[in-house]
């Protein structure tokens, strides 16, 4: 018998399972039961830092994290599984010091876009994240403008509403509240994004698109939580996005935290509307102004 030792008692020889087999079979059964949980939508996530605990060493989680992404092993993680990690800094943020994020999918975008990108691990933040009195554009003391002007508009300069917004300002702050030990392993995310100007005047809809770096940190898409456009400009608003799967369920909209949360997508038929996921996961839209609403960013570790 495999990973057995064999023990004479009372004349009779017994095979007895070691502790390296008892682990490997407890492990399996273990994984099984994971496996079972997300296929009915009840995995409840695990540590990271626990899964990679032998893979880190003298090093960190986002080290050992790193060297896996790198070389395509995801073994053993799952959608659901998080990160909590801590801020030094608490400028962009509400008394809050930690925030978990949660393994949204993997290899998202492998090998696409205009430059192709490598092995990746996507996150986004478990819930809409408070933001700082401080903050421009701050709202009821902890939720965010998308932007502090009632425009959803690109730019002569900057012809993508996204990155001249609000939102991305804070996106940006919330970045420099991230240890370093993480951020230089995220990667900037670039993306095909819609655009929407005109030297004539304001638009509805989008008109075009192009390829843009939107940061190490950024809000989804439409396309990314609900699969389709829904109150974006058809086909500009999607780009090359796809589903997260970890938004393949309503519930994970929520996440079990009742708060409007900002999307990165304009609104169609409209030239201040901008796309929010709502405090019951529906897909909503306000205006850009609207202060009852918070970010949860997202990022990708390459």
């Amino acid at each position: 018998m495999a990973n057995a030792k064999t023990l004479v008692v009372g004349g009779q020889s017994l095979n007895v399972i070691d502790d390296t087999a008892r682990s490997n079979a407890q492990t399996a059964l273990n994984n099984a039961e994971y496996n079972r949980q997300g296929q009915i939508g009840k995995y409840g996530g695990q540590n990271i830092a626990t899964i990679l605990a032998g893979e880190i060493g003298s090093g960190s989680v986002y080290d050992a994290l790193h060297k896996r992404a790198a070389a395509g092993n995801f073994a053993g993680l799952r959608v659901g599984d998080y990160l909590d990690v801590p801020l030094v800094s608490a400028s962009a943020v509400a008394a809050q010091q930690s925030v978990r994020f949660l393994l949204a999918h993997i290899d998202p975008y492998l090998y696409c876009g205009d430059n192709s990108k490598g092995h990746h691990v996507a996150f986004v933040a478990s819930a809409p994240v408070a933001v700082a009195k401080s903050v421009t554009g701050v709202a009821n003391d902890s939720f965010l403008m998308w932007n502090t002007t009632n425009t959803n508009q690109g730019t002569a300069d900057q012809k993508c509403p996204y990155p001249n917004s609000n939102l991305k300002a804070w996106e940006t702050a919330f970045e420099a509240c991230l240890p370093e030990g993480l951020t230089k392993y995220l990667l900037t995310q670039r993306v095909l994004l819609e655009e929407r100007y005109s030297a004539s005047g304001a638009l509805n809809d989008s008109n075009s698109w192009s390829w843009q770096d939107i940061g190490k940190v950024f809000s989804l898409s439409e396309m990314e939580v609900y699969g389709c456009p829904v109150w974006g400009t058809k086909g500009y608003s999607v780009g090359f996005d796809c589903q997260f799967d970890l938004f393949r369920d309503t519930a994970h909209r929520v996440n079990g935290n009742r708060c409007h949360w900002w999307l990165r997508s304009v609104v169609g038929g409209s030239s201040s509307g901008v796309c929010y996921v709502s405090s019951g996961g529906i897909a909503r839209y306000d205006s850009a102004t609207y202060v009852w609403v918070r970010p949860r960013p997202g990022f990708l570790v390459g």
